[in-house]
């Protein structure tokens, strides 16, 4: 063989030893579980990618012909977390001309339908902030039905993370992901996306958010999973 094909030959074969993966090292049980923690990106689709949530208890009436939650109830849900959010944890008082003048409109909303709710069902509407401008914010919801306690205190408690409730005594909780591993992924009922703007409530012509909604916007805000 000549020489230049030798070099080449051990060259490759150092190349390969060199980069074999390392988890090759530890036992395959920690293994599995370091690759699963770190290659999980969560999407909207994912439990793990909200990090605020309620919980809202479905109606007899919600139910349509086919016996499933009407598409156009879960709008409705989409409102009822965005503005328990807003008045409970930032302030906002639509009524109270005294709490400023800035009122949220929506400009844009839409919803991707995966699977059926119905009544009996407990609904945790989860909640995330993926684009926030100058007036303008854009939310990310999540429609899942409710784990159960015993799902709860397992694996959600420990992979999705920490719950920690409303600072103000509000009934939303905020939550902390954790690289999401042995929580259920990929399960929204439906997601959508609302986009807020911010106006005068009198002109009805964009302004600024106001501080104490930016501020409680920005603890919302995780990457875009589009």
């Amino acid at each position: 063989m000549a020489p230049i094909h030798r070099v080449a030959q051990i060259s490759s074969h150092l190349f390969r030893a060199n980069s074999a993966p390392s988890s090759r090292l530890l036992p395959a049980s920690l293994s599995r579980n370091l690759t699963s923690a770190t290659t999980f990106t969560p999407t909207k689709k994912d439990r793990a990618f909200y990090n605020y949530a309620i919980d809202i208890q479905s109606r007899w009436a919600d139910n349509d012909q086919y016996g499933h939650l009407n598409n156009a109830h879960y709008y409705a849900l989409f409102d009822t977390v965005i503005n328990t959010f807003l008045i409970q944890e930032t302030g906002l008082n639509p009524h109270d001309d005294q709490a400023g003048a800035a009122i949220g409109v929506v400009a844009e909303s839409g919803c991707q339908y995966f699977s059926s709710v119905s009544f009996p069902d407990m609904i945790e509407a989860r909640l995330a902030v993926v684009k926030l401008g100058r007036s303008s914010v854009v939310y990310q919801v999540g429609i899942f039905k409710k784990l159960s306690e015993e799902s709860s205190s397992s694996s959600l408690s420990k992979a999705a993370g920490t719950h920690f409730a409303s600072t103000k005594g509000g009934v939303g909780r905020f939550l902390v992901p954790e690289a999401g591993a042995g929580l259920a992924r990929g399960d929204a009922a439906a997601s959508g996306h609302f986009c807020h703007v911010f106006v005068d409530k009198a002109s009805r012509r964009p302004v600024p958010i106001p501080v104490s909604i930016r501020a409680g916007l920005e603890k919302l805000q995780v990457a875009s999973s589009e």
